[in-house]
Parts: C-alpha cells; sequence; structure tokens
C-alpha cells in the first residue's frame, strides 16, 4: 500500500495518511481482511513520529473503516 505524506501541505500528517487508507479502502485497493502496514513499519517509511500514524489509525477506527488488532 502506497502512503505518501507532504508536511509541507497544511493539511495536518494524520489526516493524510485517514484519507489516504480511506481512498485505498473506497477504491478496492485495500480490500477487507487485508492489514495495514504497522505503525512501526509505517513510522519508519514515512520518517514520522509513531504516535502520528497511531492518532491516524485510531480515528480511522472510530470510523468504522479499519479494524485494529493486537499482534
Amino acid at each position: 500500500m502506497l502512503i505518501v505524506v507532504d508536511p509541507h501541505s497544511g493539511v495536518p500528517v494524520y489526516r493524510q495518511i485517514m484519507d489516504q487508507v480511506k481512498f485505498h479502502v473506497a477504491s478496492g485497493l485495500l480490500g477487507p481482511g487485508e492489514e495495514l502496514p504497522s505503525t512501526r513499519a509505517l513510522s519508519a517509511e514515512l520518517g514520522i513520529n509513531p504516535m502520528t500514524i497511531s492518532k491516524a489509525y485510531s480515528f480511522l477506527e472510530k470510523e468504522a473503516v479499519v479494524e485494529r488488532r493486537p499482534g
């Protein structure tokens, strides 16, 4: 799954991540049961704080876009 963030866009990074995950789900690129990258893996890939990824994932879970499972 390709996620690209622009820290200078004026849109918070967590929001950019949320919007891109929603797009992947809506367009069928991310199907039911498919896993998102782990918080640590995505954080390392994008070079951003893991808490930012966790915040985006938490909001996506509250909106019932994704389901989080430990491990």
